[in-house]
């Protein structure tokens, strides 16, 4: 699922039932998928419907007026299909926080002939989410659940309706494999905040890659190339919300003060060389051209005091990846790698506004009014190296990688608590990152109360240490917003009858910082959870709890500015207080 940077985001449409699994290719790794971003790739793969007729149902009730439910078909076996629509409804946990969305999924593959299949699929969705805005450390450690009063009185809130078809081919013959895909999305967001954005999207993609395998002394190796071209287009309103400022905030749509077209494109380029050096050792390499364009067009009358907002740049890049894998046993991989990517900015970064003067109609037309403006930015590019094991060592299931990241240009940001709005952006020097990515799995035990059940461990851990490096102003200060450590932990019991259970527990020492002078940061916390379920052949019952101390604490930094001098800001979102979910699900 690629586009070309032009809308928002797309976590909206994203519903974890639609999918059989989701891979993910962090940093430079996702140069495999022909990722140009430096945080990588998440890959989310659709059901399928092989197999045998099957109808599915499932319902979800809990805390703060949650509510979800799903219905489901698919079978097949020459062709297969699968279908399934969800709505999902909260009341929220704090004021102003009310959230819907309903989606729909469809997919249908099958064999042409027999080195040819094809797959098609359609997705829809429609959502809309309130938006009570940040809070201040001292409102989350009094328990309050209170809306930002602007956000209130101005109904900050987000609509969106998305639509998306795909289609591809796969041929695969004597070795060589080949695959073709296309996607158009269509979205349509209204994100009404100090001012009311309406948005109409389009969104094109495709994707062509040619693989073939060798025979070599050592085993089997591939060569490949791949194209991928992608296609953005958007046009962008901005109106006044009521008045234009919080004392005259109504909800409403006011008058108009931007009016823009973004144009964006991608053209990539990419070939790879898989090679055995010997039955344990494998090298793969992989490098890549990439061409992005932004362009920003003005459709709104413009003067000197209000000069036109637009914006035309190409920015170009290679990319590479060399990694190198060893078996050392069987259930037993160590790996290294290194790898250089590039990111170009995107519209949320590259068309930022000053806010003006005035109220009503002077904050469009008077001396100083409310304008956009566009920043020009330079790409940022990360070169990391990493290192890792995974697989079994002895009763362990381990996934473990740790890394080290130099970074240019990497895009910094500063914005407003009060409009929470972007208020500046440009390009630092140069940052680092240090990072641990574990995860550790062990059986404890096993035949406890009955033949085949167990009791298993395990430890996730996230380390990430970054930094400006010698910046003019900061140092070697911290970034802000990210947490240096997390630590999940699980503990769980599971028996060959289905009956299963478990307690979890999040623990993060310290929370990140809220600016980049590194003067105020929330403090840490600890959540601790549990699970109990039977999973039979037909249906699923469960029952969960979250957060069953009811932890008040600051779950993450909504956004930064450059010296708080420790003053306590809104800058933070809470976490979600004591929850419980039951469900159950029906398969026929």
């Amino acid at each position: 699922m690629s586009f070309a940077d032009t809308s928002f985001d797309f976590v909206e449409w994203i519903d974890p039932l639609f999918f059989k699994s989701v891979a993910v290719l962090r940093g430079g790794r996702g140069v495999l998928a022909g990722a140009a971003a430096l945080g990588g790739v998440v890959d989310f793969r659709g059901q399928e419907g092989a197999g045998p007729l099957e109808a599915l149902g499932r319902g979800e009730a809990g805390s703060f007026g949650y509510r979800r439910g799903q219905i489901s078909l698919s079978g097949g076996d020459e062709v297969s299909a699968f279908a399934t629509g969800t709505w999902f409804k909260q009341r929220g946990y704090r004021d102003h926080n009310e959230q819907e969305a309903s989606r729909g999924y469809a997919a249908i593959e099958g064999n042409l002939t027999e080195t040819t299949r094809f797959r098609l699929s359609l997705l829809a969705s429609a959502s809309e989410l309130e938006l009570p805005g940040p809070m201040t450390l001292a409102q989350i450690e009094a328990g309050s659940r209170e809306a930002q009063p602007g956000n209130l009185a101005g109904d900050w809130r987000r609509t969106s309706d998305r639509s998306r078809v795909a289609g591809g081919l796969s041929y695969s013959s004597a070795g060589t494999n080949a695959d073709f895909d296309v996607s158009y999305m269509s979205t349509d967001v209204e994100f009404r905040r100090r001012d009311v954005q309406i948005d109409d999207s389009v969104d094109l993609s495709v994707r062509g890659r040619l693989f073939d395998t060798f025979d070599l002394a050592a085993g089997e190796g591939g060569i490949g190339v791949e194209v991928i071209y992608q296609k953005g287009e958007r046009d962008g309103r901005l109106f006044l919300n009521g008045g234009g400022t919080i004392p005259t905030f109504t909800g409403t749509t006011g008058l108009l003060w931007a009016d823009n077209a973004f144009d964006a494109s991608r053209l990539s380029i990419q070939a790879s060389l898989e090679v055995p050096l010997d039955e344990t050792l494998r090298l793969e390499l992989v490098g890549g051209w990439h061409r992005h364009e932004r362009e920003i067009g003005e459709n709104f009358p413009t003067r000197a005091a209000r000069p036109a907002a637009t914006f035309d740049r190409d920015y170009e890049s290679l990319s590479g990846l060399a990694l190198v894998s060893w078996d050392v046993a069987d259930d037993l991989n160590v790996f290294a790698a290194v790898s250089h990517v590039m990111e170009p900015p995107t519209f949320d970064v590259l068309f930022i506004n000053v806010a003006g003067t005035g109220a009503g109609a002077a904050n469009v037309n008077g001396a100083n009014p409310r304008r956009p403006v566009t920043v020009d930015l330079d790409a940022q590019s990360a070169t990391t190296i990493e290192a890792g094991i995974k697989g079994r060592l002895g009763p362990f299931d381990l996934d473990v990688t740790i890394y080290r990241a130099w970074l240019d240009g990497e895009i910094v940001s500063t914005s407003d608590f009060v409009t929470q709005t972007v208020s500046s952006v440009g390009n630092a020097d140069r940052t680092t990152r240090w990072g641990i990515e574990a995860s550790i799995d062990v059986g404890l035990a096993g035949d406890i109360f009955t033949e085949g059940d167990q009791v298993v461990a395990g430890l996730d851990w996230t380390w990430t240490n970054a930094r400006f490096s010698d910046d003019a102003t900061f140092g070697d200060n911290r970034l802000p917003i990210l947490a240096e450590h997390i630590i999940e932990a699980n503990l769980g019991y599971s028996a060959q009858s289905g009956f299963y259970g478990g307690v979890f527990a999040t623990i993060v020492p310290q929370g990140g910082f809220a600016d980049y002078a590194n003067t105020l940061r929330s403090d840490g916390y600890a959540t601790l959870g549990a699970r109990v379920g039977y999973q039979g052949e037909t249906f699923t019952l469960f029952l969960e709890g979250r957060n069953l101390t009811d932890e008040r604490y600051a779950a993450t930094v909504i956004t930064a500015q450059n010296n708080l001098g420790g003053f306590d800001s809104a800058a933070f979102a809470p976490g979600e207080g004591a929850a419980v979910t039951i469900g159950i699900e029906g398969r026929f």
